[in-house]
């Protein structure tokens, strides 16, 4: 009776051992194991000490490029390789150099408040530093900052005669300057950007939307639309229109997920000013997956280009997202496997090759599904963090 006794408190012992413990998910204020471990809640949080205790934290970044916490970064011996080379190939030297190339005409309303105004500016100038060698002639853009009270004076820009936005551009300035929200509130309303190139004025135009409410702009939103200046100055040659979304055919040469991707990349290295705030800023990209919920549940290779392969065409609904979320991860790959030469003659190659596939085969060897399984150990390692 008593080897019985034992017996089964030591079975009880075991099956006691063996039921799952309940960990308390992260949450803003809690403890934490390791600095700089991000956590993907309903806001971004980071590992921070905090006095002595490590703590999460809010991974906001502010105006100025870098996270409203000094110490919420991500420690280089924290930052993955592949991130760390795409945060080196970036050209960031440029950044702080005169732009030779680009002239920016301002076209402001009356409604964007001063401290807008500068700001968006200094974010606009450092942009086109950037991205100056790009061009290899003087370009003009007309970049127009208002908020969503601005329809009718939107509809008026005119730059040598011409409207500075066409029809289907104005369609879609009307439906946004009627999303834009006005809340009040320590972060303000929401925001828009659009960008692309005018053949028929020989310029480009950058529109910035922001309710009248926002202090400050987004750090990232001005370089975002630049490279859609960038991309569409390439693409025009066989589109005029790319970029507007009006026709499949917009897609063709340069699909959403590279579009939307090398955008949101290229804005976020710009302005990290060491690997830990990309790793920060990239993690923060990838939150946006959450609006495709449909799509985002990727987990091998084959589910990645598949899923991948719904984002060559045309986006709408929950795969406009993920152009977004998914596509800067394959991009990063990119950047960082075959350097930033490399990656701007993809992008200059649109106004070669009419297929994308062809475009990219001729740069890196490698068709668009070929690239998607090649890059998926790093794509899936990061978006699994999400």
């Amino acid at each position: 009776m008593k080897r019985f006794t034992i017996l089964a408190a030591a079975i009880s012992l075991l099956m006691s051992l063996a039921l799952p413990i309940a960990v308390a998910a992260p949450s803003l204020g809690s403890k934490c194991n390791r600095e700089g471990e991000v956590a993907h809640m309903s806001q971004l949080l980071i590992c921070a000490k905090v006095g002595k205790v490590l703590k999460y934290v809010a991974a906001t970044p502010d105006a100025i490029g870098a996270p409203s916490r000094p110490s919420a970064v991500v420690p280089a011996k924290n930052v993955d390789p592949t991130v760390l080379k795409a945060f080196t190939s970036f050209n960031h030297s440029a950044c702080t150099q005169p732009h030779q190339h680009i002239v920016m005409t301002y076209l402001t309303s009356p409604n964007y408040s001063q401290n807008m105004v500068d700001g968006q500016k200094a974010l606009l100038e450092k942009a086109a530093s950037c991205y100056d060698a790009y061009f290899d002639r003087q370009i003009n853009i007309n970049v127009v900052m208002a908020t969503e009270k601005d329809y009718d004076f939107l509809a008026a820009q005119k730059t040598n005669g011409q409207p500075v936005f066409d029809d289907i551009r104005l369609r879609w300035l009307k439906f946004m300057t009627g999303r834009i929200t006005p809340v009040q509130g320590k972060l303000g309303g929401t925001f828009a950007g659009s960008a692309g190139w005018n053949p028929a004025t020989d310029s480009g135009w950058l529109i910035l939307l922001d309710a009248t409410a926002n202090k400050t702009p987004d750090p990232h939103v001005a370089s975002h639309e630049f490279v859609h200046v960038l991309q569409s100055f390439s693409k025009s040659v066989f589109f005029p229109n790319y970029g507007d979304g009006s026709s499949e055919v917009d897609y063709v040469n340069m699909p959403p997920w590279f579009w939307e991707g090398t955008a949101e990349l290229f804005s976020y290295d710009s302005i990290s000013s060491q690997p830990g705030y990309l790793t920060l800023y990239m993690a923060e990209t990838r939150m946006q997956g959450r609006q495709g919920p449909n799509q985002n549940k990727i987990s091998t290779p084959a589910a990645l280009v598949t899923t991948m392969q719904e984002l060559k065409s045309s986006p709408n609904g929950q795969s406009n997202m993920l152009s977004y979320a998914l596509g800067s991860q394959v991009c990063e790959y990119i950047l960082a496997t075959y350097g930033y030469s490399k990656y701007w003659q993809i992008m200059k190659n649109a106004g070669q090759f009419k297929n994308f596939d062809e475009n990219i085969k001729s740069a890196i060897g490698l068709t668009q599904d070929e690239l998607f399984l090649k890059s998926a150990p790093f794509v899936l390692s990061q978006w699994k963090l999400s």
